[in-house]
């Protein structure tokens, strides 16, 4: 299983397929299996996908502290995608886009790359900072048996919930909380209740795309369209019928990221 170390940090990642570079960065308590055939996917359409097991969750290494740190993090996403053909596109789905967000920015202007957030915000509000306390509850107050059957009205949209009813008990029996992923999930929550990505979003040079699902509640589309007016020439495009979860539910998403990497 392909590893990097940084400072110490041991960061885990899975590859596959041949061509320019994609680095899959996971949302909140998630790690590479987020994704699922999503790599084989990219692989298919002539990238080199990797997606990454964030520090904190195994088979990465601890998070030391048991404190999580955006910097830290992009940190180890960029040693990812230092071992990739060039260019290199940074795709984070929610907390995960905070994290590309946040090595694009520290990218020097010269390194040719794309970023892409995937219902992702920058930009805090008072809405976003009691989401972000509502998940930290959920992994500290709540039993970890019942994570998934509480998250899940939220990560999929309407039209997805109710044509796709068994995908989603397949999803919820599929997740198993541990105390590591229980432990990175809460870091996660109270570094997002801190995160102000603003000033970030003027230091990004590369092409940058910003979608949202129409029926996202956690992210609302206003928010990642606020994200991508402070980005200097990004795009932005709402994703119809799909919620949190864009990859998962919208195949339109996939073309319309494919898409942005080819242009």
């Amino acid at each position: 299983m392909p590893t990097v170390l940084r400072s110490g940090r041991v960061v885990h990642y899975t590859q596959h397929g041949e061509g320019p570079g994609v680095v899959l960065v996971p949302g909140l308590g998630s790690g590479a299996t987020l994704f699922g055939t999503l790599p084989r996917r990219f692989a298919r359409a002539g990238f080199t996908c990797c997606a990454v097991d964030p520090v904190g969750f195994p088979p990465s290494g601890s998070l030391p502290g048991g404190v999580f740190d955006f910097a830290a993090a992009a940190e180890d996403v960029r040693a990812v995608a230092a071992t990739l053909p060039k260019p290199v596109a940074l795709i984070g789905t929610s907390l995960g886009g905070k994290i590309a967000l946040t090595a694009a920015a520290a990218a020097r202007s010269s390194v040719a790359g794309r970023l892409v957030m995937l219902s992702s915000s920058a930009l805090p509000t008072p809405r976003s900072k009691r989401i972000h306390r509502w998940f930290e509850l959920l992994c500290t107050q709540v039993d970890a048996g019942l994570l998934g059957e509480l998250t899940a009205p939220f990560l999929f949209g309407e039209t997805f919930l109710n044509a796709r009813p068994g995908v989603v008990d397949d999803i919820v029996r599929s997740q198993k909380s541990t105390e590591e992923t229980r432990a990175l999930m809460r870091a996660q929550a109270l570094a997002l209740q801190a995160f102000d990505g603003t000033n970030l979003c003027a230091g990004v040079t590369w092409p940058t795309l910003c979608l949202a699902g129409a029926e996202d509640c956690l992210t609302p589309p206003s928010e990642v369209s606020a994200t991508a007016a402070r980005i200097t020439g990004a795009l932005y495009h709402c994703v119809d019928g799909a919620g949190h979860s864009l990859l998962l539910e919208s195949a339109a998403a996939f073309d319309r990221i494919v898409a942005f990497l080819r242009n």
